[in-house]
């Protein structure tokens, strides 16, 4: 075998699933690129994108024998591991980890957008939102949406606890009021 693109992952599963050391290793140098680049997105950090691929590896190891071609393509189960595994390691972080960027609002929008269009308000709570000062605004969605505390948003921020503090509640005060509008 000169290389791993002359052998598909599908073939390289099931041999890795009867314990074919040498196919793991070409699984690895054949679809570890890919799979980094997965886990250095979701992580954000090279140290622990390197932890989450080498944990997403071992469960492959493990695991290998439970991909069935039938159900998707080799690369997408792969995948469906190291973000299941970035995932984990994600939730077993410290809150105040969390980066605040334009995914992060756009998730949140999102997740606004679904919780409220229930309640028939979204778009008055969007709009509401958007009318917030900019650290108003990031210390609500902080506190409410990724449930941080004062202390690690004061952390996150940067800022004391006490003028967190005010933020959000200042920041409550003025949806409360826009909304009743």
């Amino acid at each position: 075998m000169s290389g791993p693109a002359l052998v598909s992952y599908v073939e390289l599963l099931d041999r890795t699933a009867a314990g074919d050391r040498q196919a793991f290793k070409s699984l690895y140098l054949a679809a570890g690129p890919r799979l980094f680049a997965i886990a250095i997105r979701m992580m954000r950090s090279r140290d622990l994108a390197e932890d989450v691929l080498q944990e997403a590896f071992v469960k492959i190891w493990e695991r290998s024998w439970q991909f069935d071609p039938a159900k998707g393509e080799a690369l997408a189960w792969l995948a469906t591991v190291t973000r299941h595994t970035a995932l984990d390691r994600l939730r077993k972080q410290p809150r105040s980890v969390v980066a605040f960027d334009e995914t992060v609002v756009e998730e949140i929008d999102a997740q606004l957008g679904a919780l409220t269009s229930s309640l028939g308000e979204a778009s008055d709570l969007r709009r509401c939102l958007s009318n917030l000062r900019e650290d108003y605004r990031k210390a609500v969605i902080l506190a409410y949406i990724n449930g941080l505390t004062h202390e690690e948003l004061a952390q996150q921020l940067g800022k004391p606890v006490g003028t967190v503090k005010s933020w959000v509640r200042r920041g409550l005060e003025q949806l409360k009021g826009c909304m009743d509008a």
